[in-house]
């Protein structure tokens, strides 16, 4: 620092008033980037604001009567004093010590830091670079990534090392969460999906299958099923009868018994991943329905009839039971609720398996008056069926929005029951 602008720093650093003038200097250059606007005088005692007007030239109650002090003002009077080589600019970064900064450009500097750094995690983790490449051309869809990466760069990058970890060991079989878990890091709990380790697996779980990040459960569990990962595989159930199943070895006995006794089977997901075939005692038909009581009830009137029972909405075991069925060549006719989930869920179906697969089962107009609705829908609730688009749906939904009643299965079951030919 030269003399002159070293005097200058001592002159203006001896008292309160400049000090805190200059401050409010400061953060004006910081909001707009450059030497300009004016500082209000109410910041500033009648003391203060004599220095400043003896600095203009002027009494304080002049000074306090203007109402506020012109930046640009207070530049071109330092030209007519003893600094006058100095811009004021260049003494607000001597006075501070620091290259005085706009906010922006902090903005930018820190942005342009980050993506820095993620670069060198890039070029350390390279199996993940398709990971990051998404970070770095997505960040607005993934902000809160890049707030643990500002808040927590260090236990960024060691999660990103176990990420990576974790990628290079994907199982080649089924594989619990936890296990896997375990058998990468040591840790059954690192990839708890409530954790942020969690949570950023997900994330390379999904921008790797090219989709958006899931969230609910069904579809967690069925991004994690797609690399051979599973979250529960015995609580996670669907429920079934009158269905054969094969392994690799052939029949399976258990299947083939329940068939003979007309047995109901609860199987969850770890008795499917073994299985090779899944397809009807009779026929080609398979009847699926939402509730619990009228899947009863019709193996009541029509035992051993091929009929899968979802117990409300799709569990990653029924939706694998039901690929199975569709792979051996199966018709799913499907009965749901009439209320925005159940029409729902009927969407998913006839959107995820091939035209011809799903054949809507009492889920017409007809059908809907038919089971004589009564339970009012919230305006939540009725505000989803906006999302039924598909056209066999499209008709019943709208007259369930005029209406604005849920209506349920149970009331069609005597006419279900005619439908099964058995």
């Amino acid at each position: 620092m030269d003399k002159e602008l070293q005097d200058a720093v001592s002159f203006f650093n001896s008292e309160t008033a400049y000090k805190k003038l200059f401050r409010e200097f400061k953060k004006k250059y910081e909001s707009l980037g450059r030497i300009g606007g004016t500082v209000p005088t109410r910041l500033f005692t009648e003391d203060e604001l004599e220095v400043i007007g003896s600095f203009f030239g002027i009494p304080g109650s002049k000074m306090a009567a203007k109402g506020s002090i012109s930046i640009e003002g207070f530049e071109r009077q330092l030209e007519n004093t003893r600094f006058s080589d100095i811009g004021l600019k260049q003494l607000l970064d001597a006075f501070f010590g620091e290259e005085i900064i706009s906010n922006k450009q902090r903005k930018q500097e820190k942005e342009a830091n980050l993506r820095r750094f993620v670069e060198d995690l890039k070029e350390r983790y390279g199996r993940l670079a398709f990971w990051f490449d998404f970070l770095l051309e997505n960040a607005g869809e993934v902000r809160w990534i890049w707030t643990l990466i500002e808040r927590e760069p260090d236990c960024f990058a060691e999660m990103a090392g176990r990420l990576r970890d974790a990628w290079s060991r994907l199982p080649a079989s089924p594989e619990r969460l936890p296990m896997f878990s375990q058998r990468v890091t040591g840790d059954p709990h690192a990839f708890d999906l409530q954790t942020d380790q969690g949570k950023l697996w997900l994330n390379v779980l999904a921008v790797e299958a090219g989709q958006a990040v899931p969230s609910n459960t069904e579809a967690i569990n069925e991004l994690l099923q797609h690399y051979n990962i599973y979250r529960d595989d015995l609580l996670n159930y669907v429920t079934c009868a009158g269905l054969y199943a094969e392994t690799e070895d052939g029949m399976h006995p258990v299947w083939k018994a329940a068939v003979r006794e007309n047995t109901v089977q609860i199987v969850p997901i770890r008795e499917l991943v073994v299985l090779t075939n899944i397809y009807p005692a009779s026929g080609s038909d398979v009847w699926i329905v939402e509730n619990s009581g009228v899947c009863a009830t019709l193996l009541d009137y029509r035992p051993g009839v091929p009929i899968v029972c979802t117990n409300g909405q799709f569990t990653l075991a029924a939706l694998m039971l039901l690929d199975r069925l569709v792979e051996s060549g199966c018709v799913l006719h499907y009965a749901g609720d009439f209320d925005p989930e159940g029409l729902g869920m009927a969407q998913r179906l006839l959107e995820r398996y091939p035209t011809g697969c799903v054949k809507l089962w009492h889920m017409d107009r007809e059908a809907y008056v038919a089971s004589n609705p009564v339970i009012k829908l919230s305006e939540e609730r009725l505000e989803k069926l906006n999302r039924i688009e598909h056209e066999a749906l499209a008709e019943v939904a709208e007259v369930m929005y005029e209406k604005g009643k849920a209506g349920y299965q149970e009331a069609l079951v005597e006419q279900m029951v005619e439908d099964i030919k058995w």
